[in-house]
């Protein structure tokens, strides 16, 4: 199938003595004001979309039986952002009591936020909470050989860095490819194109962001490429058409989601006739 609230910036350098203590404690404290959510774990999938920490993460199933956890919305930190598109959680496996192990992607402490290559060790299970079901995470620090676990009543061991819990937002969103039309708006073709500009507008699918946008155009033997302007949620595409050598032209457009969707469409255009300015008439007198 295709498809914190922590500062998880690491030092580079030996964590000060007792902070990591202090930091379990504090969001150990966080977890029970929230409370133990229930007695056992629920029984529905780890797939869906979850908030996490401002952002939001889509875990989703892979070829090899692992799940992952893309981002999806940016999740910010202390200082570092995980970017739309991140595979924050990665090589997440069902344990035999239900629970999952993974990793997580972390960060050196730095402006420049640079990814950590060694990974922590993560657990994940879900839990249901009165009619919600929530997801808990916990974290140890990137290397470490300590693996966190997390009993069926929602307790955790193991953690050095602690848990946290993120809502369920929505199953996993399906992006079909008869839904173009939804996310992709192109001018009509009705009547000949006089414009000197086109312009495409675009827009993301919800909880799955477009992750890659190619916009193409080709007349007779002239191919060419879009520029794509991304404004917020605005996403545009603009041709100039000066110059085309053909009455005709076809634009096609390919877009590839976060969560490896795809949607493709194209429209073919005719250019209407140049207007050539009238002679002037001159008279010579006598």
């Amino acid at each position: 199938m295709s498809r914190r609230t922590r500062d998880e910036i690491v030092r580079a350098r030996p964590l000060a003595a007792g902070r990591p203590a202090l930091l379990v404690a504090g969001l150990t404290a966080i977890m029970l004001a929230v409370g133990a959510a229930s007695a056992s774990a629920a029984e529905s999938s780890i797939e869906g979309v979850w908030s996490f920490n401002g952002g939001k993460v889509a875990v989703q199933a892979q070829p090899d039986g692992t799940f992952s956890g893309t981002v999806v919305a940016p999740t910010k930190f202390a200082q570092c952002t995980h970017p739309v598109g991140e595979q924050m959680w990665t090589e997440m496996r069902q344990q035999a009591d239900g629970s999952y192990w993974g990793l997580h992607q972390w960060f050196f402490e730095s402006e420049a936020c640079v990814p950590n290559p060694a990974l922590g060790p993560t657990a994940w299970r879900v839990l249901q909470k009165n009619e919600s079901r929530l997801l808990r995470a916990c974290f140890s620090e990137p290397g470490s050989n300590s693996q966190p676990t997390i009993a069926p009543n929602g307790t955790a061991t193991g953690a050095t860095f602690g848990c946290v819990d993120s809502a369920l937002i929505s199953s996993l969103p399906v992006v079909s490819p008869t839904q173009f039309g939804r996310y992709v708006t192109l001018p009509g073709n009705t009547t000949c194109f006089g414009r000197k500009k086109l312009r495409i507008h675009m827009r993301d699918p919800k909880n799955d962001p477009l992750k890659k946008i190619v916009v193409k155009l080709k007349s007779g033997k002239t191919h060419r490429t879009a520029k794509v302007k991304r404004h917020g949620a605005s996403i545009t595409a603009t041709f100039n058409l000066e110059g085309l050598s053909t009455e005709s032209f076809t634009v096609t457009v390919r877009l590839t989601t976060v969560l490896g969707d795809h949607l493709s469409g194209k429209r073919t255009y005719g250019r209407c006739a140049t207007k050539h300015p009238h002679k002037i008439k001159t008279h010579h007198g006598r």
